[in-house]
């Protein structure tokens, strides 16, 4: 169920961002039992795993995650041809069709670690270099019963696209604000094994341009670090 109301709220496009430099706002969500997620971030986090991606892809209209699935070039105004893609741990993902009907998501398929990374890449010819990126971090499916779900958002013109950024604590440039409680923390707890949704809006102010990218992934039992 959940993850249906997710799809379903991305298809009608009333996923709202804030860009607003005051940070990210509370948005309400079911309540989750004491004791699922615990605010103590784990020693092992650090800053250090946020740091430049060793390869930048070079998208063009005929060679991006979007054209090369068959669904053309992106857009900005269709949801089944996002510009933006992100990539956790540095996994590529793949667009999926269920039931010959496309999805909005780019799933991940092989697992990541409990303390990933992720980096947005961004179609330059639509979005030119984003700079301004919010996002959600939600639980799609867990085994455990444990459910998270963050905001993220930089600091006005400070995101870089093609950065890889620790996941649990991308640094003093962003906020990060618990939706369950309201909290502003500055790290999240290592991911317990389940399926996660990333989805996020990054924002070219100068161009007046903003895409949307929608990416699934799991963490397994084995994951790791």
């Amino acid at each position: 169920m959940r993850a249906v109301t997710i799809l379903c709220a991305v298809s009608a496009g009333i996923i709202a961002f804030s860009f607003s430099s005051s940070g990210c706002k509370k948005q309400d969500k079911p309540s989750t039992p004491a004791g699922d997620v615990q605010e103590q971030p784990s020693p092992e986090v650090s800053e250090q795993r946020t740091r430049p991606s060793a390869r930048r892809a070079a998208f063009t209209a005929e060679n991006n995650p979007t054209t090369l699935a068959g669904r053309g070039e992106p857009s900005l105004d269709d949801f089944f041809r996002l510009p933006a893609w992100i990539y956790v741990d540095g996994k590529e993902g793949k667009f999926i069709e269920r039931e010959d009907k496309p999805q909005v998501q780019w799933l991940i398929e092989e697992p990541v670690g409990y303390s990933p990374t992720f980096r947005v890449e961004a179609y330059e010819p639509l979005l030119g270099t984003p700079k301004d990126f919010t996002c959600q971090l939600d639980t799609v499916d867990s085994p455990e019963a444990s459910t998270i779900a963050y905001s993220f958002q930089a600091n006005p013109g400070t995101f870089r696209v093609g950065h890889e950024y620790s996941l649990l604590k991308p640094g003093n440039d962003f906020t990060i604000r618990n939706r369950e409680s309201g909290d502003v923390v500055t790290e999240i707890p290592p991911l317990v094994p389940g399926t996660y949704v990333l989805w996020a809006g990054i924002k070219n102010l100068e161009a007046g341009k903003e895409g949307l990218a929608i990416t699934y992934f799991t963490v397994a039992e084995d994951s790791g670090q």
